[in-house]
């Protein structure tokens, strides 16, 4: 898979991508209906977390010097780079 060069507009707008592509809701109906319901709300749940610190860390890295906010931007290539990657393939319909 070829990796891209991204910059932090990139991420921005990974992350809004990310929240849209949250299907998922934690809500509290979830809980009632016995393990798929758990299951569903344990991974969106997950998602949510996981959103939350990509948000955290972007806006920290806005206030970063250069080269920190180079080196978020690597760490970020494969994350970017595999949601794209699924995002893709479900349009192909793979």
């Amino acid at each position: 898979m070829e990796s891209h060069n991204y910059t932090m507009q990139d991420i921005e707008k990974f992350i809004e991508d990310y929240k849209l592509s949250q299907k998922l809701k934690s809500e509290d109906w979830m809980l009632s209906v016995p393990i798929i319901g758990k299951k569903m709300y344990e991974k969106a749940y997950l998602e949510e977390c996981k959103r939350n610190f990509f948000e955290e860390k972007y806006y920290e890295m806005l206030n970063a010097s250069a080269e920190k906010q180079q080196e978020f931007i690597k760490q970020m290539t494969p994350v970017l780079d595999d949601f794209y990657a699924k995002v893709e393939n479900k349009s192909k319909g793979r």
